[in-house]
């Protein structure tokens, strides 16, 4: 059944198991157990979430985003839609 070699874990005394190879920090899983006793776990895919419109607010005069802005997706979306509309202009 199983072509990968298997390990075995131990599970603490507040029912944590932990394997960085096996289950990444930040992942979730579905458990189930079957009638052999076994558990059988699944790794669930990363829900996308659609972005959030935030209003800017007013300080000092200018008009600022409230919270903190990922430079690096924002910079990876503006080159997206740069290369959108540069691709409808060269048709």
């Amino acid at each position: 059944m199983w072509d990968k070699p298997t390990m075995t874990l131990t599970v603490d005394d507040k029912g944590r198991l932990t394997c960085r190879k096996l289950f990444p920090p930040h992942a979730s899983f579905d458990a189930k157990m079957d009638d052999a006793g076994r558990i059988v776990l699944t790794r669930l895919a990363k829900e996308e979430r659609r972005p959030r419109v935030v209003k800017p607010i007013r300080y000092k005069g200018l008009l600022v985003m409230p919270g903190e802005v990922d430079v690096e997706k924002l910079a990876e979306e503006i080159s997206e839609e740069r290369q959108k509309r540069d691709a409808l202009l060269l048709g």
